[in-house]
Order: structure tokens, then C-alpha cells, then sequence
């Protein structure tokens, strides 16, 4: 089963659509799942966020980055390798709404701008996502899930949002089982995929000054019809 607890949107302004109707690709999933398994992996192998960091620190290319942190974490821990996930996941078109969304950027606490997007909220009973690694997607996505609401309840303390953002701290806490951040969330290039390095300053520093990227998710996309950010879901 997988469960969008809040609406979910892509890239473009609207889901891909064939004879059969709207539907999120496979890759969505894949590269929420890859998010969190890098996360984890890299904060759990000491040697491994050496080598990474040293990478990190040797001014690699822009566009290679996130592939090649993905690339060696992978080789060491195949934990994705073989999984099913459906190659399109059909939507229900009586949970499809175009929305208005607006950006709330964690360092300026406020709005920067708003724009609408096609969002799903729902449950999907007969999608099936399987693995004989759930075990360590559990806890991979678990651990992700943790720390990035950990970054964003900090950047969010004393305003309107840190009641919203305890909430889905307890339920990821108390209620998912394999909490995922999908699709469209943020309109930071890389995401979280690269969170785990902003604990360490000299390399946080570094990527900067040098490379001019900031490597923490920079913003939030939020609904404000139903007072959510985007992108948690579940797969149970």
C-alpha cells in the first residue's frame, strides 16, 4: 500500500497522463527511497563519509555530484538493488486537485512566491512495492524521514509552522512505517540527498565558498487550502 498523507506533486505542472489516466513514474519513489538510504548509510559508515567527504572537497562538478554520492554509497550497500516498484502509479482523479502553492523559505521565514500545481492526497490499496531489503528501507527511511524534520523544525521554530511540523515529527515517530518525502517538495536542486553533510561545517563551508551551493534543503513548497507542506507519504 502506498499513502500520500499530504498532497504530492513533480516537476512539471502537471502529472504525465496516458489512455488510462494520471500517474506518478516509478522514479519518484526510487529517488525518495535513494534519499534516504544515502542519508543513513553514510552517517552509519564512518570510512564511507570519509571518502565521500573527501570527494565533496576536491571541487567535483555540479551536475555529477548527487549521481556520484549515490554511485559510491551503492556499490557498498546494494540495498535498493532488485526492488518492484510499479513502473506507473495510477491516481485517482477524484484526488487530483490543481492548487495554489506557495514557497516558504527557511531562511527568510517568509513567502518568496507562489504558483499552482497539480497535487495528489490519498490512498493507494493496490500498489505493492517490494523488497527483501524492507527491513533496512524501513530503517533507512525512518532515520531520513527523523532528520530532515529535525533541519526543518529548527528552521521553523517560533513561527506559525512548528505546531505542523511536530505533528508529522509524531507520526513518523509514533505512525508510519516507511515514511517518504516524494516528488516536488522543495525547490533546492538537490533536495535532501546531500542533508547529512550540513552537520559538518568544514565541508558545508566549503561546497559555499567554492562551488556556491548551499546543500541544505533552502525551501518548503506549502498548500495553504488545507495548512500542509508537500511530499509525506508512506509505503505500509
Amino acid at each position: 500500500m502506498l499513502i500520500f498523507w499530504t498532497p504530492t506533486s513533480v516537476e512539471r505542472e502537471e502529472f504525465l497522463e496516458d489512455e488510462n489516466g494520471k500517474f506518478i513514474q516509478r522514479n519518484e519513489i526510487l529517488e525518495a527511497l535513494e534519499s534516504a538510504v544515502v542519508f543513513y548509510y553514510i552517517k552509519k559508515d564512518k570510512a564511507l563519509e570519509k571518502a565521500v567527504t573527501k570527494y565533496l572537497m576536491e571541487k567535483p562538478k555540479l551536475k555529477e555530484i548527487s549521481k556520484e554520492v549515490k554511485k559510491r554509497v551503492f556499490e557498498i550497500y546494494p540495498v535498493l538493488e532488485g526492488i518492484e516498484i510499479p513502473e506507473k502509479i495510477y491516481l485517482p482523479k477524484e484526488n487530483i486537485n490543481k492548487e495554489l502553492v506557495k514557497v516558504f523559505d527557511l531562511e527568510k521565514k517568509e513567502f518568496i512566491k507562489s504558483f499552482k500545481l497539480e497535487t495528489f492526497k490519498g490512498v493507494l490499496e493496490d500498489i505493492e512495492i517490494k523488497s527483501s531489503n524492507m527491513e533496512k528501507i524501513k530503517n533507512a527511511a525512518k532515520a531520513y524521514a527523523r532528520a530532515l524534520l529535525e533541519y526543518e523544525h529548527k528552521a521553523l521554530k517560533d513561527t506559525e509552522f512548528e505546531d505542523l511540523i511536530t505533528e508529522y515529527q509524531n507520526q513518523v515517530a509514533n505512525e508510519w512505517e516507511i515514511p517518504l518525502r516524494v516528488g516536488r517538495w522543495t525547490n533546492t536542486p538537490y533536495k535532501g540527498d546531500l542533508l547529512f553533510f550540513w552537520r559538518i561545517k568544514e565541508v558545508r563551508e566549503y561546497l559555499l565558498k567554492n562551488l556556491n551551493i548551499d546543500i541544505r534543503p533552502k525551501d518548503v513548497l506549502y498548500l495553504p487550502r488545507t495548512n500542509e507542506f508537500l511530499g509525506w507519504s508512506e509505503i505500509k
